[in-house]
């Protein structure tokens, strides 16, 4: 299992966790335009991601 962090702070919270074929992404607190750049910073493709596990309902994590 692989876990790497897009961003974590009041801007914004979004973590990848990948194992056995699965992209996790827990949190997205961004833009798609932020999503996707911070994504590409990793080399991940945001088209990877199977499903989103939303935390809580706070705007910096959804």
């Amino acid at each position: 299992m692989r876990f790497a962090s897009l961003g974590s702070g009041s801007r914004g919270n979004a973590t990848l966790i990948r194992g056995d074929g699965t992209c996790l992404l827990v949190d997205c607190g961004y833009s798609v335009r932020e999503f996707e750049a911070r994504c590409t910073e990793l080399g991940v493709d945001p088209g990877e991601i199977d499903a989103i596990l939303v935390t809580h309902e706070h705007a910096d994590h959804m």
